[in-house]
């Protein structure tokens, strides 16, 4: 089914930038639902700015459209202190139900969501709750809906390899033997635009190399020239999550989503044929 004209909202991102590619590949007209238009990497064929944390910003964005979709997402916190308003709750959740609001004030038949993969076991963690309770929403809404899961992204394990670089050793939490798949950007955006032609409604992703992390921690120190790796005490991990509640809760968060993450086995459908190795190689060219 072709769509003429869809909504990509969080466009900058590394999901989002390839949905853009995939959608224009195929013959649709884009525009692009954003914060900051200098971000972008793409051409989309219209931008339009706005902030799903003011719902105002928002009006008009969607008319005309025949489909929406949503990366939208507050990013896990690397540093200690964090914005207080972008937390996973005010973004993920109330912010993605703002855009489905407008979504369907504009008469929009489809949307898309980015959701995460290990959602419906992984617990009620904030990082999860946010996700899953939009979902929820999603599900019961007049709207059309297809619901895309991918395990952890190519772009989330790119900071490994920027850290093994500037330390020159790498230093990861728990024992390492967590199994996931990683998957590219690139193969999230065919699925989902797949589905949203199609009559999917949720869809798990992962890709087609299943690694433990310290098989993934391996790759990164390799591609920057053997550094050595050290796992630590996972309590050790949970102690510093603790400590950043200190800092703010969206950091607590981040961390404690990463504790679980690391330990739980998250292995997804494969799809595509990027591996890893060859993304770590990629950067380093």
């Amino acid at each position: 089914m072709s769509l003429p004209l869809v909504v990509v909202a969080g466009a900058t991102g590394f999901i989002g930038a390839e949905v853009v590619r995939e959608l224009q590949s195929r013959g649709s007209r884009v525009r692009a639902l954003v914060r900051e238009p200098s971000r972008l990497t793409t051409e989309p064929e219209e931008v339009f700015v706005g902030n799903l944390l003011n719902p105002r910003t928002l009006e008009g964005s969607c008319a005309d459209a025949d489909a929406v979709v949503s990366c939208v997402g507050a990013r896990l916190a690397t540093k200690i202190f964090t914005y207080k308003a972008e937390t996973f709750h005010a973004v993920d959740d109330a912010g993605n139900r703002s855009l489905l609001h407008e979504a369907g004030e504009a008469g929009v038949q489809r949307f898309a969501y980015v959701s995460l993969y290990g959602g419906r076991f992984l617990g009620m963690m904030e990082y999860v709750r946010a996700h899953e309770s939009f979902a929820a929403a999603l599900r019961m809404s007049s709207v059309d809906h297809l619901i895309v899961r991918p395990t952890i992204t190519f772009a989330r394990l790119r900071p490994l390899l920027e850290r093994a670089l500037r330390r020159g050793k790498l230093s990861m939490s728990g024992g390492g033997q967590g199994q996931i798949n990683p998957v590219h950007e690139a193969d999230v955006a065919r699925v989902l635009v797949d589905g949203l032609e199609g009559h999917e409604r949720e869809v798990d992703v992962g890709g087609p190399e299943v690694l433990t992390w310290e098989e993934i921690a391996g790759l990164a120190a390799a591609a920057a020239g053997d550094v050595p790796v050290r796992f630590s005490y996972v309590w050790r991990a949970q102690l510093r999550a603790a400590l950043r509640r200190f800092a703010g809760r969206h950091g607590y968060d981040s961390a404690v989503y990463r504790i679980a993450e690391s330990e739980v086995d998250m292995v997804g459908p494969a799809v595509g044929q990027r591996r890893l190795q060859d993304y770590f190689a990629s950067l380093m060219g």
